[in-house]
């Protein structure tokens, strides 16, 4: 991109505040994972924790709430609902009020049989993550303790990828794909990913629109 996308505005809001926003939609509480940089005054943010990228901003997080599940959501994936987010993160385990979120600077259940057993399938995931054909979505995800557990121990060993985290020994993964994935629109426009001044422009539908805050 040649410039920190965090702080990219669009008609008055930065792709992070954006973020937050529909997190908060879905979250009792939400922190900004920015490297401690007060990206948004109004919400607390966090230091790095263990590792680069996007998995030490998780791991930061983590620190700061033990125990706690995470969903996560990175600034640059603009398009994807606050309803995916309430899907992913539905049936929290009980003793909270819901998981918490991340938002990252670097989902209604139907009363038959079927639905119950995918109600629990989920509930007893350690990870929830969309899935779609060109892969995982590991920064529009819910981490309950063990998948940042493994997580943490991943990046111990210099796995730093989060989409490599399906690959822990004994851990739940849950994915959402396929037609529950496909409710909520397309794959490939629900995870646009801003990467590029075209990524901007296709976003927007207009050449121009994106303005930086200083």
């Amino acid at each position: 991109m040649g410039r920190d996308k965090a702080a990219l505005a669009v008609d008055g809001a930065t792709l992070t505040a954006r973020a937050a926003q529909r997190l908060l939609g879905v979250c009792s509480r939400v922190v900004i994972a920015d490297r401690g940089r007060g990206l948004l005054p109004d919400l607390p943010c966090l230091p790095d924790g263990p590792g680069t990228g996007p998995a030490a901003g998780i791991l930061g997080a983590a620190l700061a709430w033990p125990g706690q599940p995470l969903l996560v959501l990175a600034c640059d994936l603009p398009r994807v609902p606050e309803a995916l987010l309430r899907e992913l993160a539905r049936r929290a385990p009980a003793g909270g009020s819901g998981a918490d979120a991340a938002a990252n600077a670097d989902a209604a259940a139907n009363a038959d049989a079927a639905a119950d057993a995918d109600i629990a399938a989920v509930a007893d995931a350690d990870w929830v993550v969309p899935r779609w054909e060109r892969g995982l979505e590991p920064l529009c995800a819910l981490y309950r303790p063990a998948a940042l557990a493994a997580l943490a121990a991943a990046v111990a060993r210099g796995v730093v990828a989060p989409h490599r985290l399906g690959e822990a020994a004994g851990l739940r993964v849950r994915y959402l794909e396929g037609e529950p994935l496909r409710r909520f629109g397309a794959p490939a426009d629900l995870f646009l990913n801003l990467n590029t001044e075209r990524d901007l422009e296709r976003w927007l539908g207009r050449p121009g629109g994106l303005v930086l805050p200083r």
